[in-house]
């Protein structure tokens, strides 16, 4: 597929400056043949202003055709949207913007949908594939299956959280919250929680992401074991220091790059559907 018409992708967000989407969305440009496409960052520390930048943006020479979002915006940008799909209206956050205009009145028109449902999808997927072999305290190899995972741990509450819960309900995975050292759901201090085996722990706090990649989640590092997998949503740096800590009591762990790859094609299809309407 080839377009002549000039266009622009963007991510607001804060920080953004580590993000690897415009390499993603480069890529796919040079794929495909839009080379009069272009993929910008946009360090947005407050959506207070947002009104007046999507005006300029839409209006400007070359139109910003969609954007995707990500922290601390997912759950702020609702506000500003004409139309949500119904993955946002179940978990009330967004990471992808398609803009277009009102065929009658030239109106500006925000579309927001969330491409972070199919990237978890696509890493849980991943998971439940792992045949992992590691030596037991007696030395003989023991096969743990991913795909017996009896429950999972959610670090952290924003946006892809929810879109993280929305997929372990969907595939009916019981699961908690850890927020600010303690249960969400039962108030239960960090110190008094026990993880049983066979549970996957999905780290969605950009607790750790570049530049200050010694950072970590508190967590009972010493109860992992290798029947625990962990999913680090952050990709850049590719080995968190969570990561790392877990992998260190024998847990297996997989880092963002999958569920960012997997939610970037989807947006980009929607990107591409909103290209091709007049």
């Amino acid at each position: 597929m080839t377009s002549a018409k000039a266009f622009r992708l963007g991510l607001i967000g804060h920080p953004v400056s580590h993000s690897k989407s415009p390499e993603i969305f480069r890529e796919k440009f040079d794929r495909e043949g839009f080379s009069n496409a272009s993929y910008e960052l946009f360090d947005l520390t407050d959506l207070d202003n947002f009104e007046a930048w999507i005006i300029q943006q839409a209006n400007a020479d070359i139109p910003l055709l969609g954007f995707n979002v990500t922290v601390p915006h997912k759950t702020q940008i609702i506000q500003f949207l004409t139309t949500i799909s119904a993955e946002v209206q179940a978990i009330q956050a967004v990471n992808t913007v398609v803009v277009s205009r009102d065929p009658i009145t030239q109106a500006i028109q925000l579309h927001g949908h969330n491409t972070d449902v199919d990237g978890f999808a696509k890493s849980l997927e991943i998971v439940n594939e792992m045949r992992i072999e590691k030596p037991n305290p007696q030395s003989a190899l023991q096969t743990i299956s991913a795909s017996a995972i009896t429950q999972a741990i959610i670090l952290g509450n924003g946006g892809s959280a929810k879109a993280v819960r929305h997929i372990l309900e969907h595939q009916n995975i019981p699961h908690f919250t850890l927020q600010r050292g303690r249960i969400l759901e039962t108030n239960t201090p960090l110190n008094e929680l026990q993880i049983p085996p066979h549970t996957l722990i999905v780290q969605t706090t950009p607790v750790g992401m570049w530049p200050k990649i010694e950072e970590h989640m508190e967590f009972p590092f010493h109860q992992l074991n290798p029947t625990h997998v962990v999913i680090d949503l952050i990709y850049n740096p590719v080995q968190t220091t969570f990561m790392k800590k877990c992998e260190e009591c024998g847990a297996t762990t997989l880092n963002g790059q999958t569920m960012l790859n997997a939610q970037a094609e989807t947006a980009w299809q929607l990107f591409k559907s909103a290209l091709l309407t007049p």
